[in-house]
């Protein structure tokens, strides 16, 4: 067998081509790679979205005291952002009381797809609502950074 080194115009292109496919097949493995969302353990600062309602309040207040992730005052700083509705009902009674669901979501800033989200509810105790929510977003976080 022959085994002559390729000259002329064919072996001049065959670094450039080599090159092209490699850096095509490199850019596109990068692509896929930042394509998805962060996994929540990777999530290092959230951005809370403000609100009027005072849950959103409550629930940054406990963020803060997690040593884990750290709130940013911009969400182009954060890795997610945090978003919290609640809807109050009041539910009749001898006593009237008012029955609340929050639903809490987790967004990767860069992609806009969903992290994390749970819905929790809870009468007469937002504060243990907050409590809730804040508690499962710290268990589903240590469990996803078991998996990884």
């Amino acid at each position: 067998m022959n085994s002559r080194p390729l000259s002329g115009p064919v072996g001049r292109a065959i670094p450039t081509i080599l090159a092209l496919l490699f850096s095509t097949g490199f850019a596109a493995a990068q692509v896929t790679l930042s394509a998805g969302p962060l996994l929540l353990h990777q999530v290092r600062s959230i951005y809370v979205v403000p609100s009027s309602d005072e849950f959103v309040s409550l629930v940054k207040a406990r963020l803060e005291k997690w040593s884990a992730v750290g709130i940013v005052s911009k969400p182009e700083e954060a890795d997610a952002v945090l978003t919290c509705r609640t809807a109050t009902t009041m539910v009749p009674a001898k006593v009237v009381g008012w029955h609340t669901i929050a639903q809490a979501t987790l967004v990767d800033r860069r992609t806009q797809k969903p992290i994390w989200k749970t819905t929790q509810a809870a009468t007469n105790d937002t504060n243990g609502l907050a409590d809730d929510i804040i508690e499962q977003l710290k268990q589903d976080w240590r469990k996803s950074a078991t998996q990884y």
